[in-house]
């Protein structure tokens, strides 16, 4: 059995980020009269958002995969799916098999983002720290940011067992109800929690998603004073999640990381997770 969330809807599993792209003048043409920018299209940002999709996919997939693998588990069209495939393989970013016909990514996308980790961490790279603490606690591991008045996951680590925590990528929480939104909001002044959790209290569609204001204060106070927080089945049903803050540099984006499972095999060994995500992020 497998405790499950929300499936990420196809915007948000396309809208994760927003890609830029810079057009290059072709050599031999006449001198044309420069062009002023202007906000992005919506067709465009619509490209964009589905480039990335694809880019995600992989992420999830890890293999090779057709035009049609690719359009039907992301709710595209196939010849617009097609055209963004071609596209992505004339700039480096995938590899096609004309033998089997599928795109798979190059290595040009997993470098992409490797100076961040870099810069992020003392302790090396955040997936491998991630790793690191699945096959410790053999539990799921989560690394979320802020994105608005919410949470979001941006990178899963998954456990092997048969009953286990499963979240997707991308999936927006309330931060005050989850145990990482609960840890970004301790480094935030106290009338910028306020702002998010009336803010969360006003989007939560299940009155036990709303917190009371002045004891959430209170809690937040103790969370910051001991290190971690703990969703304890607020945000999930029979699941819980210990979090702490990532060690990162003044201007970097503020992350957190949690462990999480079954409700009661997390409560079991919370000390050994908690000696686990201090040593390992070293704390």
């Amino acid at each position: 059995m497998t405790i499950r969330t929300d499936e990420a809807s196809t915007d948000q599993r396309l809208g994760m980020m927003l890609k830029r792209r810079a057009q290059q003048s072709h050599a031999g043409r006449d001198h044309q009269k420069p062009k002023v920018l202007g906000s992005p299209s919506s067709s465009a940002i619509k490209s964009a958002e589905r480039a990335l999709g694809i880019l995600e996919y992989f992420r999830e997939e890890r293999r090779a995969a057709t035009v049609g693998e690719i359009s039907s588990s992301l709710g595209l069209p196939q010849s617009s799916t097609s055209m963004l495939l071609k596209c992505l393989t004339n700039l480096g970013y995938l590899d096609y098999g004309p033998e089997t016909r599928k795109f798979r990514p190059t290595y040009r996308v997993a470098v992409l983002g490797s100076w961040i980790q870099k810069s992020l961490f003392d302790g090396g790279p955040l997936t491998d720290t991630m790793e690191a603490l699945r096959q410790e606690t053999g539990e799921s591991v989560m690394l979320g940011l802020q994105n608005g008045a919410k949470m979001q996951y941006v990178h899963i680590v998954e456990a092997n067992n048969a009953v286990r925590l499963t979240i997707q990528v991308g999936i927006l929480r309330p931060m005050t109800c989850s145990a990482l939104g609960q840890m970004l909001l301790t480094r935030k002044a106290d009338h910028e929690v306020r702002a998010i959790v009336r803010s969360n209290n006003a989007d939560a569609v299940d009155a036990a998603h709303r917190v009371k204001e002045r004891e959430f204060m209170a809690e937040l106070e103790t969370i910051r004073f001991r290190g971690f927080a703990e969703s304890q089945g607020r945000m999930i049903a029979e699941a819980n999640t210990i979090a702490m803050l990532v060690p990162v540099a003044k201007d970097a984006t503020p992350l957190a990381i949690g462990v999480g499972g079954p409700i009661d095999r997390i409560n079991q060994r919370r000390d050994d997770i908690l000696r686990a995500l201090r040593r390992h992020l070293n704390l």
